[in-house]
């Protein structure tokens, strides 16, 4: 499945509305990198509040998502629900 994802200005927004497989993570984490770097975005917005549960696996997709798309110079906001 793949995850939409928005440009709104400086700003990427993906939009998790389902559980992915571990592939549709990893396809998500190159194309937010190469999104990062195509637009020059200050920040990306990861909604992960539709998904019912997280593993192990996408937790630390997640994190390195986070620490990737800093290294090109922009921040991320995983947004949640509690």
């Amino acid at each position: 499945m793949e995850v939409p994802i928005l440009k709104q200005g400086e700003f990427l927004i993906a939009t998790i509305q389902a559980a992915l497989s571990d592939a549709d993570l990893e396809h998500l984490r190159m194309a937010l990198i190469q999104r990062v770097v195509r637009f020059r975005s200050r920040a990306v917005i990861v909604d992960v509040t539709a998904m019912d549960v997280m593993d192990s696996f996408a937790s630390r997709t997640l994190k390195e998502i986070a620490q990737m798309i800093r290294l090109r110079g922009a921040e991320t906001v995983i947004v949640l629900r509690l």
